[in-house]
């Protein structure tokens, strides 16, 4: 039997995953003493470890490990399916390269004008994450949709507020959703922003915030210190700033 830092190290894997394998019943420790707490792993579930990194390796998520674990859901199919997503990836990111090369200046072409937030429900983390990390907050999010039964009902967004605050600012990773009974879900709606449709991809979309501070500023619009960025499929981001209406503090343009 080896403990949990003990079988961390063998099967080099961190502690803190072991843990959330433990809690989502991927790779429950064999025996847990009643005593000091400490939870035991044996020999034999090393195998089990392996294949929890391996089909993690690949892109699979947590429930889909689950599923394929527990019988319910066929190992060979998910593989497949897999390949396939990986294969649209790799074909999204060579057509991007394509596009970026050939509309190196796209971005000066993007227009700025003024519409609302569309009214939405969704299910949030509020994670004050690294930026770098965000595809890890938006897969927990689809991964929870997934498993509670939830229809998706658009493209995930990220929010943030208080950016006109010194001590930094908080990020909400959305995703919207119907047909939903969760209590934790959030209704976002703003009634007027300055937005654009920014197409040079994700990477870039600081672009993005510049042109708009730059409209606002030019057109004597105070913004609200908040921010939406909306992550279409087709690699494009919409930007909205919620403006603030000067007559009555209220948002507004």
């Amino acid at each position: 039997m080896y403990t949990r830092g003990q079988f961390a190290v063998i099967g080099k894997v961190g502690r803190k995953a072991l843990r959330i394998y433990d809690e989502e019943g991927l790779l429950v420790p064999a025996s847990v003493d009643g005593q000091n707490g400490y939870h035991y792993y044996s020999e034999e579930q090393l195998a089990l470890l392996e294949k929890i990194k391996s089909l993690r390796k690949i892109g699979l998520s947590l429930y889909e490990i689950k599923q394929v674990l527990d019988g319910k859901a066929n190992e060979e199919n998910l593989i497949k399916s897999k390949i396939r997503e990986m294969d649209l990836h790799l074909k999204e990111v060579k057509e991007f390269a394509f596009l970026d090369r050939k509309n190196k200046d796209e971005g000066k072409d993007c227009k700025v004008d003024v519409r609302p937030f569309k009214k939405c429900s969704c299910i949030y983390l509020a994670e004050n994450v690294e930026l770098e990390n965000l595809g890890m907050s938006v897969g927990k999010l689809y991964e929870r949709a997934s498993r509670e039964g939830m229809e998706v009902a658009g493209n995930h967004f990220v929010i943030y507020q208080g950016l006109l605050q010194e001590d930094g600012f908080s990020m909400k990773s959305c995703l919207p959703v119907k047909n939903c009974n969760a209590e934790d879900t959030i209704e976002v709606f703003e009634d007027s922003c300055i937005h654009i449709k920014f197409t040079e991809g994700f990477s870039k979309v600081a672009k993005a915030h510049v042109l708009l501070k730059e409209y606002a500023e030019s057109q004597n619009i105070a913004l609200a210190g908040k921010a939406y960025e909306v992550y279409n499929k087709d690699m494009s981001v919409d930007v909205y700033y919620p403006a603030i209406n000067p007559n009555d503090g209220t948002r507004g343009i």
